[in-house]
């Protein structure tokens, strides 16, 4: 079925309202309880179903082909998922993740530095980054604490192009202060990362029972190509716990 597209980027301001009510139960909750009861289901549910190739992918675009490509291929070790002179997939020898490089072309821009970071949670970062070192890669941060006393670290390195390569990976406090000693240093480590792990990533399947939030009137228009009016206020949601009593 045809679909006009859409020339202008436009916001639906419902996505922003949905957006700031989650950030809302993340400053409200200090408790992994108070999470749960406060977290509610997607206003829609998953909708993509896989097929029998790569599951997901992102891409950027680089000013120096040749030199990403040989940087993640002989010196990351990264197998390829596809390539051809101006394409190159890669991902990790049992397929965890995804990601792709292409050349920019004339008159286009490449993807600025600073936009994204690659990131990979390790088993051994210490071992991991000497590694890494030994094969010619320079770290602009070696693995320190995210905060004092917290032993999720983190070290990067950047890409040819300049793309952050993030290292993260927990670390034994006792490990880590042989380390630092070992150079002499025993100053506190720099802030540079989360202070621990997100409580979204050990939400119980518990979350399926709370009600989902309404989704009446969320699909908006979208070929509508007339700039977002600045007047037009968000629509406020907040997510009220509804217990199974009252439900």
């Amino acid at each position: 079925m045809f679909r006009k597209s859409v020339k202008k980027h436009h916001i639906n301001p419902k996505f922003r309202a949905y957006g700031k009510a989650r950030i809302d139960i993340a400053m409200r909750a200090t408790s992994q309880a108070e999470w749960q009861k406060l977290w509610k289901k997607p206003a829609f549910p998953f909708p993509f179903s896989w097929g029998d190739n790569w599951k997901q992918c992102m891409e950027y675009k680089v000013d120096d082909f040749p030199a990403e490509v040989g940087f993640f291929i002989d010196i990351l070790g990264l197998p390829i998922n596809a390539f051809d002179p101006g394409y190159a997939m890669f991902t990790s020898p049992n397929g965890e993740f995804y990601f792709a490089v292409i050349p920019t072309l004339e008159g286009e821009q490449s993807t600025p530095p600073d936009s994204i970071r690659i990131q990979f949670m390790v088993e051994d970062i210490y071992q991991t980054a000497s590694e890494l070192e030994r094969r010619g890669i320079q770290f602009e941060h070696w693995p320190q604490a995210c905060s004092t006393g917290s032993s999720l670290f983190i070290g990067y390195f950047r890409t040819p192009h300049g793309i952050c390569v993030d290292l993260w990976g927990l670390v034994v406090l006792e490990e880590s202060s042989l380390m630092e000693s070992s150079d002499g240093e025993g100053s506190e480590p720099e802030q540079i990362g989360q202070n621990n792990l997100n409580l979204s990533q050990s939400l119980s399947t518990e979350f399926e029972k709370d009600q989902p939030i309404e989704n009446a009137d969320v699909v908006e228009d979208f070929e509508d190509e007339s700039e977002e009016d600045p007047a037009e206020e968000d629509e406020a949601i907040e997510y009220q716990y509804i217990s199974e009593e009252n439900a």
